[in-house]
């Protein structure tokens, strides 16, 4: 297995979702079709609509 094959087998893909009005964000699994200022769904505290701030990868052996 080539070493690229490797680093990209040991990262997950995160999308970032913030509230338009609250300070409340979450992350999530990348899904298909999501970019950056997409509106995806609303926020649980108040119902506002939540947009895809950010996507980035991360690293599946990196510590918490």
């Amino acid at each position: 297995m080539s070493q690229v094959n490797q680093t990209q087998q040991n990262k997950t893909i995160i999308t970032v979702l913030k509230c338009l009005k609250c300070s409340y964000s979450v992350e999530r699994q990348f899904r298909e079709g999501d970019f950056v200022l997409k509106i995806d769904g609303t926020c649980p505290n108040d119902g506002s609509p939540l947009y895809i701030w950010g996507i980035y990868a991360k690293s599946l052996n990196e510590k918490k």
